[in-house]
């Protein structure tokens, strides 16, 4: 099975429209209040228009945030996916009736963490942790860890781009790889020579 791949951080309408020219499968888009991401809710209403025309799945990046805010903006913005980033509770979102990414930082004891997870509907990514920072912060984790638990089932984030991604994909591969800063020119503003770069690689990788 091919490699998924999700480009995410998603803000301008111009980049959205050449991200979905490309042959991915995830589009996402952060719905944090005040982060350098956010979203506004026309632009992602404009995006999950352009994401079905492509058939790419659009993903709603939250945050710990209560249920009844994400349905308020699955009521204007209708999402594929959401994918929750914090320390949420994931039977507490399956009500919503989307598909369901949640985010597990790697830590310490991420080896107990995965051995305890259920894939069943849902599906997990792993991301660097950091404190400061929830996602987007274009750090690595140590990649030897996917030699001994099941990456084939999972989303892989954290520090991916153009120039590391061959490394990654010859220790493991996952289901899905998922790039955020590792595509920009700046915070929110995404350059289009290295999201082309990116899913080239990915899709050239035998």
């Amino acid at each position: 099975m091919n490699t998924l791949i999700k480009l995410c951080g998603f803000k301008h309408i111009d980049d959205i429209s050449f991200a979905a020219s490309l042959d991915i499968n995830y589009l996402g888009m952060i719905f944090v209040p005040n982060l350098p991401r956010t979203i506004d809710i026309t632009t992602a209403q404009r995006a999950v228009s352009i994401c079905k025309e492509h058939k790419i799945k659009s993903v709603g990046v939250f945050l710990n945030q209560d249920v009844s805010v994400i349905e308020a903006i699955l009521s204007k913005v209708d999402l594929d996916v959401i994918q929750l980033h914090g320390n949420e509770n994931v039977d507490v979102y399956k009500n919503l009736g989307k598909e369901i990414i949640k985010t597990i930082h790697v830590t310490d004891n991420i080896y107990e963490k995965i051995n305890k997870l259920n894939f069943d509907g849902i599906d997990y990514l792993l991301d660097t942790s950091n404190k400061q920072m929830m996602g987007g912060t274009g750090m690595s984790f140590d990649w030897k860890i996917l030699e001994t638990i099941p990456s084939e089932k999972l989303f892989i984030a954290g520090g991916l781009k153009p120039d590391n991604i061959l490394d990654l994909l010859n220790i493991s591969r996952p289901k899905c790889l998922d790039v955020s800063s590792g595509i920009e020119k700046s915070i929110g503003h995404k350059d289009k020579s290295l999201m082309k770069d990116f899913v080239a690689k990915i899709r050239a990788y035998k």
